[in-house]
This record gives structure tokens, C-alpha cells and sequence, in this order.
């Protein structure tokens, strides 16, 4: 009787050779897919100029395919921010120059990436006509640690403190409401133009959102802390003005730690050049500074060397 046959036929060498290369491709492959990595990037309260431009900026590293990734974090903004960067907690962070300049020991900068705007907004309808006219009223300083810090210093250039207003934080998503029910009289904002979260029809105040003139207190912050504070002046149209109003505008860095790689660096540095379209945040204008020659002015922090090599690879 015949037993069945169970012999296994040999392999090829080209089969084995075929599948041994799958197996190492497969195995390659996995490895680079574990081995990407995330850098996390300090922004500030949601919703707010900061938060955007991380969005922004993470998008861009992910189409860019640079090799990692970016994952923007939501913190307290520049105050925050600035430390957590020195220590390490965090790989990047988006810090206004005033800040940054006020704490730079240590700060390593990727470039400066646009003009923030610090707006003063109270109902259309409102006596309040001056920064001194808030004196007794309820007002919102910002939900962010730098545009709370701005506001006390404009402020104080306008002869008030704190104790001299009802003090009343309020996140830029709730500033709106928070006009029309009274809850505030006004409040402190700042980053593009128009603000998204105030360029709003059928929102706020049944007469419309009106800004304060800031030009005033300008030469004093300038005289104290420098020309980190820089005029500009607010469009006809915005918000429905029917004149140009005078407004102070600060500097925003990206920062970065001193230990991060400097490949690393500069690949991100090539994103904010190669695709500066990408990363204005929709629905906003102003003063961009994304290309080779603004990005360098950092307000007196040193560039991260791989930025420095980057941008003389670019102006080169």
C-alpha cells in the first residue's frame, strides 16, 4: 500500500531571496514608522493667534514631510511658554518679542514669524473713548499671560493700575458675548486683523464693536522697554470703523530649545520660507514677516545655529 507523500518540496533561492527582502522592507519600513518623531510646540489660549498659527504650522511640517512631526500644545501663552522652553518641557514655543526680550538668557530663536496687533475693543454705543475713561469699569486683560501683560503696561502708560478697573478675564471666544450682555465694559485682545473671533457678524453688541486709539501711550512704552512696541495703524473698515485707528504692534517669535538638533531646526526653518502661504491663519491680515530677510530679526535673541545655517543657505 502506498503512503501519501508528504514530502515538502525545497525552496528556490530566488523565492528565498524574494521573501527575505520583503521581510527586511517590511521590518525597515516599521522601524522609520516608530522612529518618527514629535516635537511639541507651545502656542496659547484656544482659538487665539498663537493657537491658529501652531495649527498652521503643524499642517505645513506634516505636507512638508520633513522626517517628524509637530504637535502644538495649548498653554498660557508667552509667560508660560518662555520657561518651559529653557527647561526643556517644551521643544518650540511662539512668544511675543516684548516678553522674550524682557527674559532672553538662554532663548535660542527660529525667526520672527508676524506683526501682533493689540486691540481695545468696547460696544460702538460706549462713552469709553480713552484708555483713562476705563478707570471704574469691568474689563478683560486677556485670557494669555503676554496680551495680559500688555494690558497692564498700556495701563500704566495711561496712568491707571489694575486696582483702577474691575478686572474680568475673559478667553477671545467669549469677548463678544461678553460685550453684549454687559458682563464687560472692554476688553484687551490681540493678533491679526480682523480677530476671527471679533470679525463675527450677527455677534455682540446690537451696535457693533468700537477700537480705542492706543497711539497715545506708544512713546511711553517705547522710551521704557524699546522699539519692541512698533505703530500701526488699523484699517478703515475693521470692524465697521469708519477711520483709520492708531494701534501698537509686537513682534512674534517662534523659539526653540538650545539642544534641539539643528537639521532639525533647520527643516522647519525651510517651511516657514518654502511655504510662508500656508501659514496665515484664514480670514486675517497685516504685516507678515515670512521670508529670508525678516525672519532674522529677533528683537535681540540669537538665532538657534541650525536657523542661522539655514537662512545663510537661503540668502546664499
Amino acid at each position: 500500500m502506498s503512503m501519501p507523500f508528504s514530502h515538502t518540496r525545497p525552496l528556490s533561492r530566488r523565492y528565498f531571496l524574494t521573501a527575505t527582502a520583503a521581510i527586511t522592507a517590511t521590518t525597515y519600513l516599521s522601524a522609520c514608522q516608530q522612529e518618527v518623531r514629535t516635537y511639541s510646540l507651545g502656542t496659547a489660549e484656544e482659538k487665539g493667534f498663537f493657537y491658529d498659527f501652531g495649527q498652521s504650522l503643524t499642517a505645513a511640517v506634516e505636507r512638508a514631510a520633513v522626517g517628524f512631526r509637530v504637535d502644538p500644545k495649548i498653554t498660557g501663552g508667552s509667560v508660560q511658554n518662555i520657561p518651559d522652553v529653557k527647561a526643556g518641557r517644551l521643544d518650540l514655543a511662539l512668544a511675543l518679542a516684548d516678553v522674550a526680550a524682557s527674559d532672553r538668557q538662554d532663548l535660542r530663536a527660529v525667526g520672527r514669524v508676524y506683526l501682533n496687533y493689540l486691540q481695545l475693543a468696547v460696544p460702538a454705543d460706549s462713552s469709553i473713548r480713552t484708555l483713562a475713561d476705563l478707570r471704574g469699569h469691568s474689563v478683560s486683560l486677556g485670557a494669555s499671560s503676554a496680551t495680559t501683560r500688555a494690558g497692564g503696561l498700556l495701563l500704566a502708560a495711561a496712568g491707571l493700575s489694575e486696582s483702577d478697573i474691575i478686572v474680568r478675564p475673559v478667553p477671545i471666544t467669549g469677548v463678544l458675548d461678553a460685550l453684549a450682555s454687559g458682563q464687560l465694559d472692554a476688553a484687551f485682545f490681540a493678533g491679526g486683523v480682523p480677530h476671527p473671533e471679533i470679525n463675527k457678524g450677527g455677534r455682540g453688541p446690537a451696535a457693533g464693536v468700537r477700537l480705542i486709539d492706543l497711539s497715545e501711550q506708544l512713546p511711553i512704552l517705547q522710551a521704557k522697554y524699546g522699539p519692541v512696541y512698533q505703530p500701526v495703524r488699523l484699517p478703515v473698515g475693521l470692524y465697521g470703523s469708519p477711520v483709520e485707528v492708531g494701534s501698537i504692534g509686537i513682534a512674534s517669535l517662534l523659539l526653540a530649545r538650545q539642544d534641539l538638533p539643528d537639521e532639525t531646526v533647520g527643516r522647519i526653518v525651510n517651511v516657514l520660507i518654502e511655504r510662508s502661504s500656508e501659514l496665515v491663519p484664514p480670514g486675517t491680515a497685516g504685516v507678515q514677516y515670512l521670508d529670508t530677510r525678516a525672519l532674522i530679526y529677533t528683537s535681540g535673541i540669537p538665532l538657534h545655529p541650525g536657523a542661522a545655517a539655514a537662512y545663510r543657505r537661503h540668502h546664499g
